[in-house]
């Protein structure tokens, strides 16, 4: 066993009771502080940490995308790389987007590791959502899902104007869907999670989200834990206290509406 590594059920989604361990000891002291639902009836387990990059293909995102595919027949189509925003400690999400921000040469190494990842699982037919984390020795994946990712059809398509709903239910039925991917983007589809700091128990008030009818692109916003309710950072990116999700033009519109939601919204917790 290699140190440092992640604590995480055999069973779960959103980092829920994911726990970075530095070394046995702390591995120790971490299983017997973990609630008992932590584990469910299956357990946890132990995985490497994987180390991120000391400089990341772009300074302005997180050094870990996910491709999001369909496969039909066992061939292969990438739709889109999906990019993030650094998580919030010590795994939760905060921020994803399509198409991600990365250099082309970056973009192909990625998609061939995605691609050896479902060969290597021979999947034959479904969508898939293949996170990778970008280290020092090349992209590693993360974990392999025979899923849709969260949100991903929403910012694809508005991005692309490409329906993943439409595409995943024609493979559903039977029928030989190939598409030559990523799919072109002309604007950058987007969802933000906003999360407090893990020494926070409870919201106590949300104020300015009002003034985001200010900014263009808007589509959504959903507030997840409302004043008065309790959040722990155990539970994972789910306990976000609210979601904005939207579109811009470009990637710097998009660090603008990033900086007013950490600026201009204020979140008081105790």
């Amino acid at each position: 066993m290699e140190f440092p590594a992640v604590l995480k059920p055999r069973i779960g989604s959103g980092s829920r009771y994911a726990t970075p361990v530095t070394d046995a000891n702390d591995l120790v002291r971490q299983v017997t502080t973990l609630p008992p639902q932590a584990g469910g009836k299956t357990g946890m387990f132990i995985e490497q940490h994987l180390p991120g990059l000391v400089t990341r293909p772009s300074e302005r995102f997180a050094d870990y995308v996910s491709v999001e595919s369909l496969v039909a027949y066992g061939e292969i189509s990438h739709l889109a790389v999906n990019g993030r925003f650094p998580l919030a400690k010590p795994f939760r999400e905060t921020g994803t987007f399509i198409p991600a921000d990365l250099p082309h040469a970056q973009q192909a190494v990625v998609l061939e590791v995605a691609t050896a990842a479902l060969r290597a699982l021979g999947v034959q037919t479904g969508c898939f959502h293949t996170e990778i984390k970008l280290t020092p020795s090349g992209p590693r994946v993360i974990e392999v899902n025979g899923r849709l990712g969260g949100g991903v059809p929403d910012m694809l398509f508005q991005a692309s104007g490409v329906s993943l709903i439409r595409l995943s239910m024609s493979v559903a039925l039977g029928e030989r869907v190939v598409v030559q991917g990523p799919v072109p983007c002309a604007r950058v589809g987007w969802r933000f999670m906003f999360q407090l700091p893990t020494s926070a128990n409870r919201v106590v008030s949300i104020e300015g989200l009002d003034r985001l009818a200010e900014l263009a692109g808007i589509n959504a916003i959903f507030v997840n834990r409302s004043p008065g309710e309790s959040v722990d950072w155990r539970e994972g990116t789910g306990h976000y206290v609210y979601e904005v999700s939207g579109v811009s033009e470009d990637y710097d519109e998009l660090l603008e509406i990033n900086r007013f939601l950490h600026e201009e919204v204020s979140i008081v917790c105790d």
